[in-house]
């Protein structure tokens, strides 16, 4: 692959203020250009989160603006900068979500997420992302991904099954013994979720607000579903148990989900926290915890080695990639309003370039 002139422009999709879909906007905009020890992505595909959404809307208010969006992306090396050795031009990447310091305890383990000599930075929130034709990264951010696995899948992995190994398995240790239930089960990171749990023989009680979700998540995986329309499902999880309540809960909406799922879990039992939708404080009582001495569990992104666990498990054929649809970049706006009414199921992606070589 020829290296295209660093000078050139390139499309992005950009956030210069905080609203609806409708501040997306194209434009058309200068290429970055790499420094020492990083690298220009010509982006291939670019996952479409429930985060991209919050960020967009102006729930962390102190993002500086524009911004390019775009925090799961897959492409080709298209320029790498001065003394990067380990990656050629045109070779298939994807993308972590933090970059961090590459030296601390922490990232030295894998999880950049929890970088601790500096504030690990959020790609396409704290830096530009991946809604564009060109996307400049940290070398340590990127992945390489092998020939067998598709760069459209390639786009969400990180932020799906990635996210769903480390929660469940690393923060939840959910083993065969237990059962979990999953909050918000019909999403992006519910639906692989599920798949994991299923390869790993742990059984899963599935909550979702759409009575027209139940065959797709026992399709997945889901042993049984709850259909949860007023908010309140820690009744029906503890008659699923005979009483007893869930070992583990798999929070992925947050907000007043959280006080459902405490009411949900058994006494011992606990609750990993993965998501909060809404981006809205929550008020949850102490008592809970201390009396029935329930564990809540923080978890956040995932590490290079689950990441390359989880693509071992694919290119194996033993798990599937679930992606609800793809489309254009200049369709951002789109994706945003079909994610916002809940017209779909599993995960969104923009095609920028495709996999050209």
């Amino acid at each position: 692959m020829k290296t295209i002139a660093t000078e050139e422009t390139m499309r992005a999709v950009v956030v210069e203020r905080f609203g609806g879909p409708e501040v997306l906007v194209l434009r058309e905009l200068r290429r970055p250009q790499p420094g020492p020890g990083q690298v220009l992505i010509r982006v291939a595909y670019c996952g479409v989160c429930r985060h991209d959404l919050l960020t967009r809307s102006g729930a962390f208010p102190s993002i500086s603006l524009p911004i390019t969006l775009g925090h799961q992306v897959s492409g080709r090396i298209a320029v790498p900068g001065e003394g990067v050795s380990n990656l050629s031009v045109g070779q298939r990447v994807m993308t972590m979500i933090y970059q961090s310091c590459g030296s601390c305890i922490n990232c030295v383990e894998g999880n950049t997420a929890l970088c601790m000599t500096q504030r690990s930075q959020f790609l396409g929130e704290d830096f530009d992302g991946g809604y564009a034709e060109y996307v400049l990264v940290d070398e340590k951010m990127v992945v390489p991904v092998e020939d067998g696995l598709p760069l459209e899948h390639a786009a969400v992995i990180t932020c799906t099954y990635g996210t769903a190994y480390h929660a469940l398995l690393t923060r939840g240790g959910a083993s065969t013994r237990q059962t979990v239930l999953v909050t918000g089960a019909s999403g992006g990171v519910g639906l692989h979720l599920l798949q994991l749990a299923r390869h790993f023989g742990i059984t899963v009680i599935a909550v979702t607000n759409s009575p027209n979700k139940q065959d797709l998540l026992r399709r997945f995986g889901a042993s049984e579903v709850i259909v949860n329309r007023d908010g309140r499902f820690a009744a029906a999880a503890k008659k699923a148990t005979g009483g007893r309540g869930v070992d583990l809960v798999m929070e992925i909406v947050g907000g007043a989900s959280l006080g459902e799922s405490v009411h949900a879990v058994r006494n011992g039992g606990a609750i990993v926290l993965i998501g909060n939708i809404e981006g809205q404080p929550t008020s949850i009582k102490p008592a809970h915890f201390i009396l029935k001495e329930i564990s809540l569990i923080g978890t956040k992104s995932c590490t290079r080695h689950e990441v390359g666990e989880v693509c071992r498990l694919i290119t194996d054929d033993q798990l599937g990639v679930e992606v609800d649809g793809i489309f254009p970049l200049d369709q951002a706006a789109k994706v945003h309003r079909m994610m916002e009414d809940g017209s779909a199921h599993g995960r969104f992606v923009l095609q920028v370039n495709g996999d050209i070589a």
